[in-house]
């Protein structure tokens, strides 16, 4: 797939006239910079799964059962588990490698239970919980709650447990709320998935990965008007005041007048004089 068909599909996938769902935003990641990926493995691999997992789901009449057969299956009997050796791994991040390998980080693993799960029925939903992506199963009793489940340790957790991790991920003083439990769209795992890569990228020195998933973050999200200041900040690394410019410049359009307005402007003039042309015409 050419970058200009990856463009493409990144439009198609904002553009959807209904949600694509989890499982898309997990191969257009994975066909980010790898030209030759092909996502047909990656779905009859996941009809395998789906096929095999059926006598640890269907046969149980309670819904924890039902999830907790899956985690069975997904995690006793084909091993997938979380990679907490290798975490920041790229291949963590591309949903055909995690299947090859067995290991993955929260959502991308969230992706294939999930995927799984609704083959056998299980009303699954990403959680967009900060620092560890979840899953949420509902079921038809609706006089009980929801489960939560954590796909990178393949459990069914509660909600005290929740509270623990939040507290693990941003400090003690927190205290669990709806808005740790909001549902992902396919959207909001697409743009976690590309971040996730694009901080990898920066960390490991990739500027030109890094802008490169940058871009494509603010393609899925033309709002995401910060990603502009990111891109400018990497272009100065690379010495390219010019390119670094033309995205200060399309930050400044959309901030209010203000002290963040005047540094950037002043930002901007820094980079003409650097740039040897003494001013910019904005």
């Amino acid at each position: 797939m050419t970058e200009a068909e990856l463009r493409q599909r990144f439009i198609a996938f904002r553009d959807a006239p209904e949600e694509p769902g989890m499982l898309e935003a997990a191969l257009l990641v994975a066909a980010c910079d790898r030209p030759d990926f092909e996502p047909t493995g990656v779905r009859a691999r996941l009809a395998a799964m789906t096929s095999a997992a059926r006598g640890y789901v269907a046969g149980h009449p309670h819904p924890r059962a039902r999830v907790e057969g899956l985690c069975y299956y997904l995690k006793d009997i084909l091993g997938l588990e979380g990679d907490d050796a290798h975490y920041y791994d790229r291949d963590n991040s591309c949903i055909d490698r995690v299947l090859e390998t067995g290991r993955g980080i929260p959502i991308s693993l969230a992706v294939i239970y999930a995927e799984v799960g609704a083959g056998l029925g299980l009303d699954c939903e990403g959680v967009n919980f900060p620092g560890h992506f979840l899953l949420r199963v509902r079921h038809d009793d609706v006089d009980a709650p929801p489960l939560l489940l954590d796909p990178f340790a393949g459990l069914v957790i509660s909600h005290s447990e929740c509270q623990q991790y939040l507290q693990r991920m941003a400090g003690p003083e927190q205290t669990l709320g709806p808005q740790h439990l909001r549902r992902a769209s396919a959207l909001e795992v697409l743009l976690r998935m590309l971040n996730n890569l694009k901080q990898l990228a920066y960390s490991n020195q990739d500027l030109s990965a890094a802008l490169r998933h940058s871009e494509r973050i603010q393609l899925a999200d033309p709002g995401r008007q910060l990603e502009h200041r990111d891109r400018a900040l990497i272009h100065e690394q690379l010495g390219d005041p010019v390119s670094a410019t033309a995205e200060w410049l399309a930050l400044v359009d959309v901030i209010e007048e203000g002290d963040t307005k005047r540094r950037i402007l002043e930002r901007i003039e820094r980079l003409g004089n650097k740039a040897g042309s003494g001013r910019v015409v904005h």
